[in-house]
């Protein structure tokens, strides 16, 4: 498994940006994404977790699946980074 971390500037209005990822998952999903969170972390800032089925999926996808999330959401990316899932605990 491997993991990105996107942070994002946004209106502040949480619901939106809520619908918004719901919106766009499914096509995430084609591209091998697995498991998203999104953390708010700022008054108009978020921060998603998005678990990939492997790094060549995330790789090949991610700017068009930041691109996408972008469009759809009214968001703007700020930063991010990737790398190997070293354990999960529940």
């Amino acid at each position: 498994m491997f993991v990105s971390f996107t942070d994002w500037e946004f209106n502040g209005n949480v619901d939106e940006a809520v619908e918004a990822a719901k919106g766009f998952w499914p096509a995430m999903k084609k591209h091998g994404a697995t498991n998203m969170r999104m953390t708010v972390t700022g008054d108009k800032t978020l921060r998603t977790m998005t678990l990939w089925s492997s790094e060549e999926k995330l790789k090949a996808n991610i700017d068009e699946v930041r691109a996408a999330a972008a469009s759809a959401a009214g968001m703007t990316t700020t930063g991010g980074s990737m790398g190997a899932l070293a354990v999960e605990l529940d």
